[in-house]
């Protein structure tokens, strides 16, 4: 994939990208989505515990 000028359609700065998205912006994203995930996760587990079942730890 060639890098070209763009503008992102998250931060709606000029930069060369690949996609739609900058690097920066797709990093930030994936971040969000990672610690939302483990947030998840960790609500679950404790759910778990509050009903006297003990999760499983991986």
């Amino acid at each position: 994939m060639a890098t070209e000028k763009g503008r992102c359609m998250v931060c709606g700065k000029e930069k060369e990208m690949t996609g739609a998205i900058c690097d920066l912006c797709k990093a930030e994203i994936r971040g969000e989505a990672v610690d939302k995930q483990k947030q998840i996760k960790k609500d679950a587990e404790r759910e778990l515990r509050k009903e006297g079942v003990k999760p499983e730890k991986k």
